[in-house]
């Protein structure tokens, strides 16, 4: 076997087994924090729909990105997108609200979407704002 290949080989099983170790700790902490995480998911969607009561979708969008602001992780970002889309679920939400709001499943025009609507609430090219601006198509597409 040439040298290069054996140096190709060693360099993907390193790859492959730090793959595999990120995947058990990933999964032991999950494991490890479960009631945590589950406390935390049922007191945001006790707070966002609080919030979301007797104000509009946008109220939620920018209660949201405050609360992004403050983030500090990955969790807060998934808790705060969870808290946008019960948000505008018990928000006053108007009859047209989701026809200008693209399916996930069409990918182009969905990234074109949360892009465009980033820029125009003030976030141009600020990814974690396109990661919780989804929330609005999951709260369409289960209406």
């Amino acid at each position: 076997m040439p040298g290069w290949l054996k140096v190709i080989l060693v360099i993907v099983l390193i790859v492959v087994a730090l793959l595999v170790a990120a995947g058990f700790i990933g999964y032991r902490w999950i494991q490890r924090h479960t009631p945590e995480l589950k406390a935390q998911g049922e007191k945001v969607r006790a707070d966002a729909a609080a919030f979301g009561k007797d104000k509009t979708p946008d109220a939620c969008v920018d209660e949201a990105f405050a609360r992004l602001r403050r983030c500090d992780g990955i969790v807060c970002q998934a808790m705060t997108k969870i808290f946008l889309t019960r948000c505008v679920a018990a928000s006053n939400v108007p009859a047209d609200f989701c026809s200008t709001i693209p399916r996930r499943d069409r990918i182009i025009d969905s990234v074109k979407w949360s892009l465009a609507e980033c820029a125009r609430r003030g976030h141009r090219a600020d990814q974690q704002c396109t990661q919780i601006i989804t929330g609005l198509q999951d709260y369409c597409e289960g209406h």
